[in-house]
């Protein structure tokens, strides 16, 4: 066995790369610098390489993911984020090997009050998750044997994202307002990665999220408590609940976008482990 790794650089893909070499699995990796994945002929170029000679499977943990930055940018998102895929999908067809893609929760439009099933039908609101939404189709019309994971609110030890930028903020800032009317789940790239691998046997869609469904709000109120546990400097005292009117942003977030993970667990053996429990580890390494 041997992963070709796709954006290999981001928060995702170098958690995967990293548990790679811990599991002493072969791998070859690559970032945007390398191969272009809105280029059919680059990824074709590189598929024929000494380098990617072996690749038994694609994994694509690239995407154009700045959600407000698509709503002035969607020529670029679609381009990264539907194109890619289904240009990756070509080159996995012909090379007649597995791929997995890696998806988010904002397909969903998120006016509901349960979790999100795979088979539940998907209505974006803003360009960001349109496009992921275009893109787990045209990969699908290329490679029906695809391997889609969607997944929600990303944290790991690369990369910005809410809860390192949280982190930060409590460092140094006395008051924090937190949106409180935005739920969720948390989900760390290192459990992400090995949900990954766990299905690389496997076709068809599958959501994977830590457990616990949480208000932005909540997590601060747990992220603020662990760190005082760890004795980690802190200036923040106060954290403010707010509607999320009072932070108007170009892309509509989805208020509930919840993942039912019962089908993932089913391959698993058990399901996630909860996002508390993942953000210690995270803490004790920030």
């Amino acid at each position: 066995m041997k992963l070709w790794i796709i954006g290999s650089k981001g928060m995702l893909g170098s958690e995967l790369t990293a548990l790679c070499q811990k599991r002493s699995i072969k791998y070859v990796a690559t970032s945007h610098d390398q191969v272009d994945i809105t280029r059919l002929d680059q990824i074709k170029k590189f598929s024929h390489s000494k380098a990617a000679e072996g690749v038994t499977h694609i994994i694509n943990c690239a995407g154009y993911t700045d959600v407000d930055q698509a709503e002035k940018k969607p020529d670029l998102a679609r381009d990264v984020n539907a194109l890619g895929p289904e240009n990756i999908g070509t080159v996995a067809t012909n090379l007649k090997i597995p791929v997995i893609h890696i998806s988010t929760d904002y397909v969903f439009e998120g006016n509901g009050d349960q979790p999100y099933r795979e088979t539940d039908p998907c209505n974006p609101l803003s360009v960001y998750g349109r496009t992921k939404w275009e893109g787990e189709n045209s990969l699908l019309e290329v490679c029906l044997s695809a391997c889609i994971l969607r997944s929600s609110w990303f944290f790991g030890k690369k990369g910005k994202n809410f809860i390192s930028s949280l982190f930060e903020k409590m460092k140094h800032q006395k008051e924090l307002r937190i949106v409180s009317d935005q739920r969720g789940q948390p989900t760390v790239v290192a459990d992400l990665s090995q949900a990954i691998l766990a299905l690389l046997c496997h076709t068809g869609i599958y959501h994977f999220a830590n457990e616990g469904e949480v208000s932005r709000f909540q997590m601060a109120e747990k992220i603020l408590k662990q760190m005082e546990a760890l004795k980690i400097p802190l200036t923040c005292k106060s954290l403010i609940p707010v509607n999320s009117s009072i932070f108007p942003t170009l892309a509509k977030r989805p208020s509930y976008c919840v993942l039912n993970t019962h089908k993932i667990s089913s391959v698993i053996g058990e399901p996630p482990r909860h996002w508390e429990e993942s953000l210690k580890d995270y803490l004790k390494y920030a």
